[in-house]
């Protein structure tokens, strides 16, 4: 790789990397093929425009990367490379995100392909610092972007991992991958073919950051933080975090409240990235207005009827699942007792705070096996939602800091944080029956069950009395939580 060698450089190549190595510790739709696609725009020639593909192939020998990778997809113009452990799936995504933010955006894209930028994916349980390029980043990043050198070969690179990227349950923060591309499009081209676009940007940082704006967040790092920032929040994929910011994030999260909170910001982003809305990937974006034709009712197996609320694109059931049969009438097992529950390794259920007469105000409280069974426990035409569902509705209600926006008004107990069931989803103080068979917590908590598992955990949302945060959680299948069904 080609350094700055020369010791008069040295403070320049300092500045380099403080202002263009960028990293992030934060934390589908399909898209027509235009005709920037799987060729150069202004028949641009850079290191991989002779190797496009829309399939995964073998890392071509010409292009000279380390042979740590063996996956490479290069259907933008762009290649999206990653080692064996990287899931085809991964490549893909990144593959079809890319198209997505250079849609439009033919003087960036060439640009990027002339100087031979590319993008490397490291797999779970690995991190940033286990590649081989030398990315200015280290093992808490979970992104980065470096720009390095001058000659043709020398590094032009992202890289963002595959947990954030495929919505994995372990993964506690936002689109890293968009990020990072906002900072790519930024730094490896905006910066260098738009004479205007660093004056631009610092001039609405200033302003932002001394008005007071994006205080106690990520954004006010630096204008290229605050800039990525606001792509990821303009496109919908950012968490959402508590009024006043948490030191990462705030309340804005989605395209409008941007708008609304910083014209200025929302302005430039909208003139320079791609402003349609379909990004493709796991996280569906807030889109205000967007509504859906709920039933009214909906009644299960054993007769049980069931409000039900719209949610943004959503429809769930008001109450908590309160059925012991499965809708294909197969029962599912009642175990009272303590012993039989934890042993059991198919499908149960239990009455909250052990108690037969909290079924009908709080509904029944299911194991893993019994929320994950491919017997389905929903009624006719609804399912158990994914985890990544269940964080669309926290989106959609205001947050991962707004607890107390799904938490009915009644039934729990005194707290700072009292419900104000702003969206109607009614949430409701079950508790749960832990991997013992030990019932408890009516009042004072409450726990959703999803259908994403491992073979034998399961995922979902928990709600607590006297937290504002909602919080993932991964249990084993002999946990009962409560069920709420969303409308396929």
């Amino acid at each position: 790789m080609k350094k700055f060698h020369s010791t008069n450089y040295y403070p320049l190549l300092l500045l380099l990397f403080f202002l263009f190595s960028l990293g992030c510790a934060k934390d589908d739709s399909s898209l027509t093929l235009d005709e920037e696609v799987l060729e150069d725009p202004g028949n641009t020639i850079g290191r991989f425009s002779d190797y496009l593909s829309c399939d995964i192939i073998a890392v071509p020998e010409a292009v000279g990367l380390n042979n740590y990778y063996t996956k490479y997809i290069n259907c933008s113009g762009i290649p999206v490379i990653g080692s064996a452990a990287v899931p085809d799936e991964a490549l893909y995504a990144a593959d079809k995100t890319v198209e997505f933010m250079l849609t439009s955006l033919g003087s960036v894209r060439s640009k990027l392909i002339k100087d031979g930028n590319y993008i490397a994916l490291y797999p779970e349980g690995s991190n940033i610092t286990d590649l081989p390029e030398p990315f200015v980043a280290n093992s808490n990043n979970g992104g980065a972007y470096t720009w390095l050198g001058s000659g043709p070969n020398d590094l032009r690179a992202m890289a963002s991992d595959v947990p954030s990227l495929l919505c994995y349950p372990d993964s506690q923060v936002g689109h890293i991958f968009v990020h990072e591309i906002a900072h790519m499009i930024h730094v490896g081209a905006y910066r260098l073919i738009e004479s205007s676009f660093e004056s631009e940007i610092e001039s609405i940082y200033n302003q932002s950051i001394s008005s007071g704006k994006w205080n106690n967040t990520y954004a006010s790092t630096n204008r290229a933080e605050f800039l990525a920032e606001a792509v990821t929040i303009y496109y919908g994929v950012n968490w959402i975090g508590p009024v006043g910011g948490d030191g990462f994030r705030n309340e804005i999260g989605t395209r409008a409240q941007l708008q609304d909170y910083d014209p200025a910001l929302y302005n430039f982003v909208n003139s320079h990235y791609n402003n349609s809305t379909a990004l493709p990937g796991c996280r569906e974006p807030v889109i205000f207005g967007v509504t859906a034709n709920c039933p009214a009712t909906v009644t299960d197996i054993d007769g049980n009827v069931y409000e039900i609320v719209n949610i943004g694109p959503m429809c769930w059931l008001k109450e908590n699942l309160n059925t012991t049969r499965y809708k294909d009438g197969s029962p599912i097992a009642h175990l009272p007792d303590n012993t039989d529950w934890q042993n059991t390794t198919s499908g149960a259920w239990g009455s909250p705070g052990d108690d037969p007469a909290n079924d009908a105000i709080y509904g029944k409280l299911y194991n893993g096996y019994a929320i994950t069974d491919p017997s389905k426990i929903c009624p006719e035409g609804w399912r158990v939602p994914s985890l990544q569902e269940l964080q669309d509705l926290v989106n959609y209600t205001g947050g991962d800091h707004a607890s107390f926006n799904l938490k009915s008004t009644n039934l729990w107990g005194s707290s700072q944080f009292p419900g104000t069931d702003l969206y109607g989803f009614t949430a409701l103080p079950a508790g749960d029956r832990n991997a013992e068979g030990v019932a408890g917590g009516v009042g004072s908590g409450a726990r959703f069950g999803s259908n994403t598992s491992s073979s034998i955990e399961y995922y979902g949302k928990s709600i607590f009395n006297n937290n504002v945060f909602i919080f993932n959680f991964n249990e084993s299948k002999n946990m009962g939580v409560s069920c709420r069904c969303i409308k396929e």
